[in-house]
């Protein structure tokens, strides 16, 4: 039976229907000095309540981390995301990680699995940067913010310029 409450009318524009995204029409903003984000699939984008999507780009030697779990290791260089499991498809580039039982590398071509109750470290290796596709459920319930829309290379892009 239908929900009278989601009738068209009341579901934003894009909302519970499927949808195709292109990587090239994202405009990503920026995480830091050395890496972009576009998240594509979540809440506001979608409607999705039980998973949260997107694409980030990292430059040669960026660095980053985070955990996710029941309650937050204090690792530092690792924020707490909450609790959820990750998965990346690696488009390009290759990257290094630590976690706390041990190390390995990936890259293009590569999923990679991250579990619940694990903090992880990565860097970016060599002189290509990373683009990466990544699925987090269910959504985390701490995230960072993103500052201004920036070029898939981290530009700027000033106020009347397309992406």
């Amino acid at each position: 039976m239908s929900d009278p409450a989601a009738t068209p009318e009341r579901v934003p524009p894009g909302h519970g229907i499927p949808r195709a995204f292109s990587i090239a029409d994202l405009v990503p903003r920026a995480n830091s000095p050395s890496s972009r984000s576009a998240r594509v699939v979540n809440a506001e984008t979608t409607g999705a309540r039980h998973l949260f999507a997107g694409v980030f780009w990292s430059d040669p030697g960026s660095a980053g981390g985070w955990s996710f779990g029941d309650s937050d290791p204090g690792v530092a260089g690792c924020p707490h995301v909450g609790v959820g499991e990750e998965v990346y498809l690696c488009l390009r580039g290759r990257v290094a990680v630590e976690w706390e039982g041990g190390s390995f590398e990936f890259g293009a071509g590569d999923i990679v699995y991250w579990p619940n109750n694990r903090w992880f470290r990565t860097r970016v290796l060599g002189d290509e940067p990373v683009q990466m596709f990544y699925v987090m459920a269910p959504p985390p319930t701490s995230i960072w913010g993103l500052g201004d829309p920036v070029t898939k290379t981290g530009a700027p892009i000033a106020p009347d310029a397309p992406a």
